[in-house]
């Protein structure tokens, strides 16, 4: 068996409607569609939160780089 942790959460009935129709739509079980969305939405997040330290980071040029390699 895999690495896993049973978790339990309280959603709303119309999301617990939805995962019970894409269940069976899919022929997945509903840990498992679970499990994709989390992974899904934490890409997105991991996403958001390189842009905004990019947002918040210098940039400096090819040109200025080398020279502060040069000066080590």
């Amino acid at each position: 068996m895999q690495n896993v942790a049973k978790m339990s959460f309280t959603i709303e009935h119309a999301l617990k409607n939805e995962l019970d129709e894409f269940s069976k739509e899919l022929s997945l079980s509903k840990s498992r569609i679970i499990a994709n969305a989390l992974e899904l939405y934490f890409d997105t997040l991991d996403l958001k939160i390189a842009q905004d330290r990019l947002k918040n980071s210098q940039i400096i040029s090819q040109d200025e780089m080398q020279k502060f390699v040069d000066e080590l």
